[in-house]
């Protein structure tokens, strides 16, 4: 197995532009190691990186061949580490890390690491630049509900606590008020919950502490307690500031894997290609409000066209045609956002596979309005993935299907050629052999030897004829049938069959047992009438001499059966289904010595394009075996029914 398959290398990616220096360095070391490598982010809730620096960093690191991962946790530390163990990686590649003042507490990533992951060899690259510090706090305008949450929980608690001031003691009025900033915090966030716990003071201060009405505090005591309250409230806000990150990330990632998942069952239950292609376009764009258009190359051309788009024509011009013809044929993306065609509208993504490139995904792309891709580019991939995964799917689907068709056209040519060889040979043999000895001995012959040699050039003749007519019958079902219906009665259909076998008929005894009340069938008279003649034959055949066949008919429910019984040495359970394909050689069939293997798949056939059925079942007692043909039973006109 090659080694450079497999993920070996992982490089650890800050979310800053220049960490494309350490990507660089990344992939020459994972070159001369001749291994796979990984780049991977760690993104925390707390300081989220800029979609346009995850999209820059994700590009350089599929340009330099390796693969891009993004993670969602509080501790980077240990992200990596369980990241590591589970992909068992050899390597981690590290930058150096930022340079933090005296007073704020380091975080060493490689002992972190090394103590959960001991097997584990970390580089740590010296050369990428540092990173510098990061603030705290970084300040952004904050938005209505984080102004609306803190007064309104605020101005709540002030009341209740007002209504209950006189039953409540000093200190647990402080609960009142420390509820409001933890349910801030939960809904608003920790920004919100520190404004909410400074109101919260100044409440308690104004309203409650001596002197009342006034910031100023004289009971040391009371001091104290203002002072503790601030503390606690502040660190119950971040807490439930972080609580309420959490929540969130775990809300976004449920959507994801539900859209995800609803994706992949659509997906696995597309029955073809143009369907895929469907689902593809519909699901850009509605769950990523993006027009969507899907195009490839039809056979030997090399500029792709549209396949499928929504809503409607896209209208492509000739740049995006441009950028979709490269992007198809360098299996890379292009368009907004990349380093090709940046500068026109939609974004050219392949959808790529070990065969090669399977389509190109379009999509309108707004830089004045980003919208979710800039947002969630690891879930967009990841979609990417699976619509690439389901195009293979079915490409192997249909390939197994035309190579399971080449293969039964193969057998079938190889039975025709045996069936032809053998049941053409043998009574051409045999006429030639009784017509030359009648030509070279024909003084010498008496008259019972002439008539018996004139007999089978007869026979002989005769199954050569059914032969053909066989082959005729198959070459018209394979071509469609024009079915032309009549009303007929069944006794009619079985005295026509027996007619036309004639002198087969003499070495059987036929019971007529199929009664005058059966209901008349609209059915092709000539066709039900050749599918009982072709079960008649193999009955006449494989019966023994003056063995009874019998017969029958009888209605069951919404349908009418035809049957035959013989005596003969019936059909094994295993095989009630093989005797109907098409030149099945079983021995005690119409496939045996004197059988082409036609006449049963010609009589389940013809009887299908009625909207009936033939099934085999055991004889009576369990002697021979029981050929039941069912057809519709068609309510016939009044007139017929006088008439019959």
């Amino acid at each position: 197995m090659d080694r450079s398959e497999n993920v070996q290398v992982l490089v650890a990616v800050p979310g800053r532009m220049d960490a494309a220096a350490l990507i660089r360095t990344a992939a020459q070391i994972a070159r001369r190691r001749g291994a796979g490598w990984q780049a991977v982010h760690v993104e925390t809730p707390r300081r989220p990186t800029p979609p346009a620096v995850l999209e820059a960093l994700s590009h350089q690191v599929g340009l330099l061949g390796g693969k891009w991962c993004v993670l969602t946790g509080e501790r980077v530390n240990d992200e990596l580490a369980d990241y590591a163990r589970r992909s068992r990686a050899d390597s981690l590649i590290i930058g150096r890390a930022a340079r933090r003042p005296w007073y704020w507490p380091r975080v060493n990533v490689r002992d972190n690491v090394l103590s959960s992951v001991e097997t584990l060899d970390i580089v740590v690259v010296a050369g990428t630049p540092a990173a510098r510090r990061r603030p705290w706090l970084r300040w952004s305008r904050p938005t209505r509900r984080e102004w609306y949450w803190p007064l309104g929980s605020v101005a709540l608690a002030l009341m209740m606590a007002w209504l209950v001031a006189r039953q409540m003691d000093l200190a647990n009025l402080s609960m009142i008020f420390l509820g409001a900033v933890l349910v801030t915090a939960v809904a608003a966030g920790a920004r919100a919950a520190m404004l909410a716990a400074l109101l919260s003071a100044l409440a308690y201060n104004f309203f409650f502490t001596s002197p009342r009405f006034s910031l100023e505090i004289i009971e040391q005591g009371e001091l104290l307690t203002v002072g503790l309250f601030l503390l606690v409230a502040l660190i119950g806000g971040q807490l439930g500031g972080a609580l309420r990150r959490r929540m969130t990330a775990l809300r976004e990632s449920r959507h994801q894997v539900r859209q995800l998942l609803t994706t992949a069952r659509a997906l696995s239950a597309a029955p073809d290609r143009a369907r895929i292609r469907e689902i593809i376009v519909s699901t850009v764009a509605h769950d990523w409000s993006l027009p969507c258009a899907f195009l490839e190359c039809e056979g030997p051309a090399v500029i792709p066209t549209v396949s499928a788009a929504h809503p409607g024509d896209p209208a492509l011009d000739a740049a995006s045609i441009e950028a979709a013809t490269w992007s198809y044929h360098h299996a890379e993306p292009s368009g907004p956002g990349t380093a090709m065609f940046n500068e026109q509208r939609w974004r050219m993504v392949p959808l790529v596979d070990a065969s090669g490139v399977l389509g190109v995904v379009a999509m309108a792309i707004d830089e004045r309005r980003p919208g979710r891709e800039r947002r969630e580019p690891a879930l967009l991939d990841t979609l990417f993935r699976l619509f690439g995964a389901a195009l293979t799917r079915v490409a192997l689907v249909e390939a197994l299907s035309d190579a399971r068709l080449a293969e039964g056209n193969e057998r079938l040519r190889a039975a025709l050629l045996s069936s032809v060889s053998h049941d053409l040979r043998t009574p051409l043999a045999s006429i030639i052999g009784s017509a030359s000895t009648l030509r070279d001995l024909d003084d010498s012959l008496s008259l019972d030897d002439r008539k018996e040699l004139l007999e089978a050039v007869l026979g002989e003749s005769e199954r050569l004829d059914r032969y053909i007519q066989n082959l005729l019958d198959m070459t018209r079902l394979g071509h469609g049938l024009s079915i032309k219906r009549d009303w007929v009665a069944a006794g009619d259909l079985f005295e026509g069959a027996l007619t036309r076998l004639g002198r087969a008929l003499g070495r059987v005894h036929v019971v007529r047992d199929w009664g005058d009340d059966l209901p008349l069938l609209q059915v092709h008279a000539a066709l039900i009438e050749q599918a009982l003649v072709n079960i008649l034959e193999n009955a006449i055949r494989l019966s023994p001499e003056q063995g009874q066949i019998i017969l029958t008919g009888h209605t069951d429910g919404e349908r009418i059966c035809l049957c035959i019984q013989d005596e003969g040495p019936g059909v094994p359970e295993a095989l009630r289904e093989s005797i109907f394909e098409r030149f099945f050689t079983g021995e005690k069939t119409d496939a045996g010595p004197h059988g082409s293997g036609l006449g049963l798949t010609i009589c389940r056939s013809m009887v299908r394009a009625h909207g009936g059925e033939v099934e085999v079942t055991d004889g009576p007692n369990g002697r021979g075996a029981t050929f039941i043909i069912s057809l519709p039973l068609i309510e016939a006109p009044e007139a017929f029914e006088h008439d019959d």
